[in-house]
Parts: C-alpha cells; sequence; structure tokens
C-alpha cells in the first residue's frame, strides 16, 4: 500500500468530531466533502442549503398571506395573552436598555403612527372632556407628577366594561410599571 493509498484509506473511514457530527471525506449525493450530523448522516452544507429553501418559502408565504399571518398571530396571543406578558417582563427585566432602544428605533422608522396617535389622543381627550371640566386642575396635576409616576384615569377613557371623562376627579398619580401594566383596564380596589 502506497502512501497515498493510506491517506485516501482515512479520509473515508467515519471520523468523530463531537457528539452532533462525524466526518468520512466522502462527498455526498451532491458533491459536498463536509461534516456530517450523527443524527441523520445528512451532509451540514445540504441541511444549510435547504434552510435556505425553507426560509425563502416562509419569506414568499408570508407575503402572499399577511391578512391570514396577522390574524392567527392574534388568536395565539389572545389564547396566551398573560403567558406573553410575561414573556415580555421577564425580557424588559433582562435587558431594559436593549429593549428601549428597539422601541426608539422602531418609533424612529414609524413617526406616521405617532403622529396619528398623538392625534387620537388628543382627539379622545377633547371629546371625553366635559365643558363643566376645571381645565386649570388637570394641567397643576399633569405638571405636579412625580418622577417615576404617570398621571393615570382611574375610569379609562375608552375601557371594555365602562368609559370615563377627562376630569380632574377621575386622574390619579400611579407607578409607570403599574400604568403600563394596567392599560386600558377598570380594576376595582
Amino acid at each position: 500500500m502506497t502512501s497515498t493509498e493510506g491517506k485516501i484509506d482515512r479520509l473515508h473511514t467515519k471520523r468523530e468530531i463531537s457528539n452532533r457530527f462525524y466526518f468520512t471525506g466522502k462527498p455526498c449525493k451532491n458533491g459536498h466533502i463536509s461534516n456530517r450530523y450523527r443524527c441523520n448522516n445528512e451532509c451540514v452544507e445540504c441541511r444549510a442549503e435547504k434552510n435556505k429553501e425553507l426560509k425563502q418559502k416562509q419569506i414568499d408565504w408570508s407575503a402572499k398571506n399577511k391578512e391570514r399571518k396577522l390574524a392567527i398571530s392574534k388568536l395565539r396571543y389572545l389564547e396566551q395573552a398573560e403567558k406573553e406578558r410575561l414573556r415580555s417582563r421577564t425580557k424588559y427585566a433582562k435587558n431594559p436598555e436593549k429593549v428601549r432602544e428597539t422601541n426608539r428605533k422602531w418609533a424612529n422608522k414609524n413617526p406616521k403612527f405617532w403622529t396619528e396617535y398623538g392625534a387620537y389622543r388628543r382627539a379622545k381627550l377633547r371629546n371625553r372632556t366635559p365643558k363643566w371640566a376645571d381645565l386649570l386642575k388637570i394641567k397643576e396635576l399633569y405638571s405636579n407628577c412625580p418622577k417615576g409616576y404617570h398621571v393615570d384615569h382611574i375610569i379609562p377613557l375608552q375601557g371594555k366594561l365602562v368609559s370615563g371623562l377627562h376630569v380632574e376627579n377621575n386622574l390619579q398619580y400611579l407607578p409607570a410599571a403599574e400604568n403600563l401594566r394596567k392599560f386600558n383596564r377598570f380594576e376595582v380596589v
């Protein structure tokens, strides 16, 4: 046996690389000479190509079925709302600055959303403020709000069960985190 034949023999034997991969040196059915997965003997490069194709199929499907994908996402969220809220809180608690930065980037990319939201909020306040409301007291409540607190409507302006008015006796100071958690729910204490 020549030295070249010995090298080829060593290449074609199964060589353990890790508990996930092995290497034979033989080309796969597509001609790749690379590591293989132990679980199914698949070539690493073949799987990478297959994953690219699957990813592209998913992108194409998502582009064609935007409404359906949105409906599925909403349904899943509603089915697991508490689990999703817990996941969001955990993610924020682990890295609040990263979450804030992601939110800032999204807001900068979507300025129309914030313009529209601001106009909607102002209109909602205007429509829910009666003529007899003491606007000076309301302004004073907002200007004297302690740091780390929000001015909260005790009875939300657009709650699911009940809707309140934008008047001074419907406002309270609430810690920011608690107010964001409350959202537009009316919680009886």
